[in-house]
């Protein structure tokens, strides 16, 4: 099941688990800094430092684990990413507990007077909590106690998506338990279909009860001949019906362009960019692009140095984009290639392994440092800290003449990180252009600070796995 937060789907699986791992955490941190507090309180009291620093904490511990990637559904299917995962976080969580206890430590001496080891037991307490926690998830994943019985109105092409969605090692969100044959439509589900009995108002509605599913998703080819009376039943018996574009969606946190519609985008929820919005995304951009250019000067720093002695030319080059509403800007990056690299003054995508790259151009792209000089730019306004990357003028000349609706990823602005960038690799062609495309209409239905927040961390987990860099 999913639930909609700002705008944005989220899992109920995850939203428990973020909840259940934030109250364990929180309340073993409390307990070990109880005991090692000079007051000792007896009960809760949410005014007492251990209480407050527990809750520190934890915060600190979720916002590690969620940048890591630990709430990610592939987590959930595959154990060793998960021992992997947990091995990082464990580590980033020592080291950061080191740092806040180094930073207060005159005050942590007064207030825990017998807190010795402190990161090392904080870092063991966090260990044995989301032990418990993941342990009794994987049991309640593996009997699909979380999962949603559906029915699928449809035997065609988007109900063959949909069987193919099933077949997803990372689906743990639903099962359709029929699909109904639809007259005239060719056969794309290898499952078992039934047919609609056409004279009977309530066949629909008691199929749906007799296999006790919560919802009907209509995802038929052709939408004439649709059972209008019949999904209207099931509506009133408290089955829910669900348009397929509006289920792809939460499913999957994209938006289908094969079966896209005109009507479905400016008849759906979203869209909107009133002026609270671009308030609250202008002063989000501006807070976090000077707090990162604040800690990463020394990384440029020594960025620039290392580029200026690698190879000749210069340290930055600029290179032209497309922005807000198809504007024609200059994005800023470090030189991660040869002066040479387009000789013959014809535009190219960067290949694997590409030989234009230099050495230290390989190790930064590969660590997205190439990106950060890019701060500036949002702080002059042309970019966003998140949002669609920004492609340049002759590409997206070509991409817009075969790829529908292309354009309107432009009506916000481009940003260093987005919503395409944490969720498919580096894009090298127009299929992948389309793929992308998918994500970035998404981001730009639905985006609020909230994503950008969550986009903002999972980033350092596309960095630290190295995903889709070339």
């Amino acid at each position: 099941m999913q639930l909609r937060l700002f705008r944005h789907f989220v899992p109920i699986s995850v939203v428990l688990l973020v909840s259940s791992d934030a109250l364990l955490i929180t309340g073993a941190f409390y307990q070990m800094l109880s005991q090692l507090s000079a007051s000792k309180p007896l009960v809760f009291a949410v005014a007492s430092f251990p209480a407050q620093f527990s809750a520190g904490l934890s915060a600190v511990a979720i916002a590690a684990m969620v940048s890591v990637g630990l709430y990610g559904e592939q987590t959930f299917v595959d154990f060793r990413l998960l021992i992997s995962k947990i091995a990082v976080t464990f580590v980033l969580i020592l080291m950061l507990v080191l740092i806040s206890t180094a930073y207060w430590s005159e005050g942590l001496r007064r207030q825990l007077p017998e807190a010795g080891n402190l990161p090392l037991k904080t870092a063991l307490i966090w260990l044995a909590c989301i032990s418990i926690t993941r342990g009794t998830f994987l049991v309640t994943l593996g009997r699909g106690l979380l999962k949603r019985r559906i029915v699928v109105l449809g035997n065609g092409t988007q109900a063959g998506r949909i069987a193919k969605l099933v077949e997803c090692r990372e689906n743990q969100h639903f099962i359709p338990v029929s699909y109904v044959r639809m007259p005239g439509e060719r056969a794309s589900v290898g499952s078992e279909t039934i047919d609609l009995t056409e004279g009977d108002p309530d066949s629909l509605a008691g199929l749906g009860c007799r296999r006790c599913a919560s919802e009907i998703v209509v995802a038929t080819d052709d939408r004439r001949g649709l059972p209008v009376r019949q999904l209207l039943h099931c509506k009133l018996a408290g089955i829910k019906v669900t348009d397929f574009l509006d289920f792809w969606e939460r499913e999957t946190r994209t938006v289908d362009l094969e079966a896209l519609r005109p009507s479905w985008l400016f008849y759906s929820d979203g869209f909107r960019c009133g002026v609270v919005d671009e308030i609250l995304k202008r002063a989000f951009d501006i807070a976090v692009s000077s707090a990162s250019l604040v800690f990463s000067l020394p990384l440029l720093a020594a960025t620039a140095c290392l580029i200026k002695l690698d190879s000749r030319g210069p340290v930055l080059y600029r290179q032209e984009r497309v922005g807000l509403r198809g504007q024609v800007f200059s994005i800023l990056k470090f030189r991660s290639m040869r002066i040479d690299a387009e000789r013959d003054g014809s535009p190219k995508w960067a290949a694997e392994k590409d030989p234009r790259v230099t050495r230290v151009g390989a190790i930064i792209r590969k660590l997205r440092i190439d990106e950060l000089p890019q701060i500036l730019n949002v702080l002059r306004g042309d970019m966003s800290f998140v949002g669609p990357r920004p492609e340049r003028p002759y590409f997206v000349s070509n991409l817009a003449s075969v790829i529908p609706y292309y354009s309107e990823r432009h009506w916000v602005r481009p940003g260093i990180t987005g919503w395409a960038q944490i969720n498919y690799p580096y894009g090298a062609s127009i299929e992948d252009a389309r793929r992308k495309l998918s994500f970035d209409l998404y981001y730009v239905k639905n985006q609020s600070v909230f994503l950008d927040c969550l986009i903002l961390l999972q980033t350092a987990r596309v960095i630290f796995w190295s995903h889709g860099a070339r």
